[in-house]
């Protein structure tokens, strides 16, 4: 695996989690409900900052975004299916399509991520400069 390969590969999780963060915030900041919670804006904030250590090539943020991002589908499915329920229409489909596109990107970049430091062992040592 090259070091272009390995920068689209962190680019696709940084750019998953930067999309999620924002995208997150835009809806909270429309939301009558949440909108006014400023508990509301952590989650958007913590994926912002995620996607910040992933650009930076961090593997522990990249699989903290895999990670967290995977747990929170089980609960936006059941909301899924609870709106298709009672609106009709394909809701658990576009959950599906999503969550899938996604999925796949938050895993490139953690695999880009481990890549990365495997051929670039130095920026995972400590320097310690006196």
């Amino acid at each position: 695996m090259n070091d272009t390969l390995i920068r689209i590969l962190v680019a696709c999780g940084w750019a998953a989690a930067g999309v999620s963060g924002f995208g997150t915030a835009l809806f909270v900041a429309g939301s009558p409900v949440a909108g006014g919670q400023a508990a509301a804006y952590a989650t958007p904030a913590l994926f912002i900052a995620l996607a910040f250590g992933i650009y930076r090539n961090s593997r522990l943020c990249a699989l903290a975004a895999l990670i967290i991002f995977t747990a929170m589908r089980f609960e936006f499915y059941r909301i899924a299916q609870a709106v298709q329920q009672s609106h009709g229409g394909a809701v658990t489909m576009g959950f599906w399509v999503s969550a899938i596109a996604f999925g796949i990107l938050y895993l490139a970049g953690a695999v880009g991520t481990f890549a990365w430091h495997a051929r670039h062992p130095e920026a995972s040592a400590p320097t310690f400069e006196s």
